[in-house]
């Protein structure tokens, strides 16, 4: 690295910024209120301190998760209510960001970096990082880790071929290669605001307890729509014997009233 790799003019703040040792105790990142690891960019004087990768960010980034549009680096949410939700990982911010203001689509500088795919000890094939369910809406997965539930509507890490489903927090080779200048377990740890969910074992935003609500949901659901499908079967057929019935009177009716007339004029011939 040379000299002028480390000084950085970055557009959070007034003063250059220099790659300094991080202090004691680990100063906290601006940018995603995470613990910088061993070095950072920071401004001693005002204690203001960037992880290297949170520091260095591009200002637009163009993501699988989100092809429709280009997400656009963002100092602070564009929001009128200043903060934004993850879609990665569905805790709430209000630093930078990359966002699309238009889709409302939002991701954490640390969370837009995670790795398409990741080999682990823990399985024996790459595991892919999903942006969203590949199966049937209502499939709930299970983390082979942690043995915690894995909400279907954020991130995680999956083997299709073997159904082997991974938070992301689950996975420390994914965090290393995700942001190396970050301590681990700072970022299985992401702080959340107050009375948000309790996440599960390592980064799942849907604890079990709502999980087993959400599954408890499906199943009676699942049971209404049989016993209605049970009762429209049911009205059906009620509705083709009615009106096999009266179709039956009807032709009664009709033979009455035309057979004397019939009977009358064969007569006459």
């Amino acid at each position: 690295m040379n000299d002028a790799e480390k000084t950085l003019i970055h557009i959070s703040h007034l003063h250059p910024l220099n790659l300094v040792a991080s202090p004691e105790p680990r100063p906290v990142c601006h940018a995603c209120h995470i613990q910088c690891g061993v070095e950072c960019y920071g401004c001693t004087k005002c204690r203001y301190f960037l992880h290297i990768t949170c520091a260095t960010a591009k200002k637009e980034l163009n993501h699988p998760a989100h092809p429709e549009h280009t997400l656009t680096f963002e100092l602070t949410p564009p929001y009128p209510s200043g903060k934004f939700s993850c879609n990665t990982c569905g805790i709430e911010g209000t630093k930078f960001c990359f966002s699309c203001k238009e889709c409302n689509y939002n991701l954490h500088l640390d969370c837009s970096g995670l790795p398409h795919s990741v080999n682990s000890h823990s399985h024996s094939h790459p595991l892919v990082l999903t942006y969203k369910n590949p199966f049937l809406s209502d499939t709930v997965g299970i983390c082979d880790l942690c043995e915690n539930y894995v909400d279907p509507c954020k991130w995680f890490y999956l083997c299709r071929n073997c159904d082997f489903w991974s938070h992301i927090g689950c996975l420390p080779e994914a965090i290393e290669a995700l942001l190396p200048d970050m301590p681990i377990q700072p970022v299985m740890q992401r702080p959340r605001p107050q009375g948000g969910p309790q996440l599960g074992n390592a980064a799942t935003n849907m604890d079990n307890l709502q999980m087993q609500q959400l599954l408890s949901t499906q199943a009676q659901m699942q049971s209404l729509m049989a016993v209605n499908a049970q009762l429209q079967a049911q009205q059906l057929m009620s509705a083709q014997a009615s009106m096999g019935q009266s179709l039956m009177f009807t032709n009664a009716n009709l033979h009455s009233m035309w057979r004397p007339n019939y009977d009358s004029i064969k007569d006459s011939i």
